[in-house]
This record gives structure tokens, sequence and C-alpha cells, in this order.
């Protein structure tokens, strides 16, 4: 089976790359941040996008490449828009016209959090523009392919590159500085590995419609935060609880947009990891 897979320089596309079945054939695209063995594709210039579909003509599209800097959307609406919803359609597009299945890689951001444990058939309600634009994707997809799946996950962690939040988290408890976490945050962080191997399965079984390939977990950041230290063996008197009240965020952030991953465990039985689970496997990965 062939894949194109979009945001390949990023967390999850190179995760993608890493847990891969050496039967697959992967082709990475990039944009602004080329890395070895990855393809130049503007996923937001609709005819760069078909011509290069049209030439790699995979059996599968995974679309990681997304803008995810949530405060960065608020001031730069129309890009958010650009890269977060209308690549998308035009992807959506390329895929359709090539017979091609495409996966979507969203976001529990696309709920308000005023309820958490969100299910797939949960009315969505996002909040800022990254959500928003998040959400126009879903929408756009739907529209121009017959044959999509999204996969919405949540505070996407693992090795890379560039810092995100586990990493962050463990590379300033390892230089013994205090950090402050927020405790009414509630979400569910998704290892990109374990996230990656439930693209592939989505595809295996080639499934369609909405799955949340997300944490096994609804936990607060600083329960989350504690639970890192402990899988990597480091000091959580380090770690001071605070409430979101305690700093300004540009952008509005539910308050519990955890997942439940039923579905994808019972329809599909592929096993979503718990965050425990997660961090042990990424600690022993390093």
């Amino acid at each position: 089976m062939k894949f194109f897979v979009t945001g390949g320089s990023g967390l999850l596309g190179q995760r993608i790359a890493t847990v891969a079945d050496s039967k697959h054939e992967l082709i990475l695209s990039h944009n602004s941040n080329p890395t070895d063995n990855t393809v130049k594709c503007d996923i937001t210039n609709e005819d760069e996008v078909k011509n290069i579909i049209k030439k790699e003509d995979p059996d599968v599209i995974i679309h990681c490449a997304a803008m995810t800097n949530v405060d960065l959307c608020e001031d730069k609406v129309q890009e958010a828009y650009d890269i977060n919803g209308n690549a998308t359609g035009y992807l959506a597009k390329a895929a359709e016209e090539n017979n091609a299945k495409i996966i979507y890689v969203s976001t529990d951001f696309v709920f308000d959090g005023k309820n958490g444990n969100y299910k797939e058939e949960d009315s969505v309600n996002p909040l800022g523009i990254y959500a928003k634009s998040k959400y126009e994707g879903e929408v756009q997809l739907q529209k121009y392919s017959s044959n999509w799946a999204v996969a919405r996950v949540s505070v996407l962690y693992g090795w890379h590159e560039r810092m995100n939040f586990t990493s962050w988290v463990v590379d300033e408890l390892r230089k013994g500085n205090q950090i402050n976490i927020v405790t009414d945050q509630i979400n569910s962080p998704t290892y990109a590995d374990n996230a990656a191997e439930a693209m592939f399965e989505i595809a295996r079984q080639d499934a369609n419609g909405i799955y949340h390939t997300a944490g096994n977990d609804l936990i607060s950041r600083y329960d989350f935060t504690r639970l890192v230290a402990e899988c990597f063996d480091l000091d959580e008197s380090l770690i001071n609880p605070i409430t979101s009240d305690n700093f300004i965020q540009k952008a509005p952030r539910p308050r519990d947009s955890s997942l439940n991953v039923s579905k994808i465990e019972n329809e599909l039985g592929f096993k979503m990891e718990t965050c425990k689970e997660s961090l042990m496997r990424m600690a022993k990965d390093e």
C-alpha cells in the first residue's frame, strides 16, 4: 500500500514513517521545513496538490500538516483557514480524482469543553480560530471525498527535534527548573507513535468516518505532568499547580476536551494506550 503523508517533517509525520510496516511505501511531503526523504508540496496551492497526487498516485493520503499554534491562529486568521480548512479540501478533491482514501488528522479542540469524554457523534462547538479552521477541514473533507476518515488527536507528543509539551516538561525537570502547570484543563494526551499506528489500522481496514485516536485517559495537564515525572524518574516537587486564570492566552481553550476512544477499540479492535503506557514507552525509546 502506498501512502502520501503531508507534514512529513512534523512530529506525527515523522512518527508515521518510524512505525510504518516495511511493506508500505511512504511519500513524505513538506512545505517550509524540508528534511531528508521528503518532497515539496505547498498544500495551500490547489494546482500543486492536484499535480503531485496525480504523479505519486497513492492508495492513501494521511493529512497531518496543519497550522497548530493556537494563539498565532488568532492573529493570522486567513492563513489558518487556508492551511487547516481549504488545503484539506484541495487534498480531498485530489484524493477523490485519484481514487485514494484520505485520513485527516483533526483535534479535540472542535469541542467547547463543557462536558468532556466526547464521543465521535457528540456535537462540536469550536471556540477559537485554530479550532474553527480545523473543523472547517473536517467539513471540506466530507464535502469533497467519498472515502475519508477523520482521526482526532489531543495534545500530541513524542520525540522530535521541535519541542512539544511532554518533551518540554522532561527538559525543564531535568534542568531542575520549577514549572507552573494548570490543574483545570483536561484532555487526552496522545503519543504520536500510537496515533500513527491507529492511522495505519484505519487504512488497513479501509474504515470510514470519524475516530478518536487519542490517549485512553481523561487527565488534567497537571496530573499528566506528574505522570511524566514519574515515568521519567524526575522530581515531581518542581511541578507547581496553578489555574488557567493565572496566565493570559490569546485564544480560548476548552476546559475539558477529553476524548472517548471506545469506538476505534470496539469497531477496529485497535488499542489506544493510556498515558502511563505511552510515557513508559516513550522513556524506553529515548
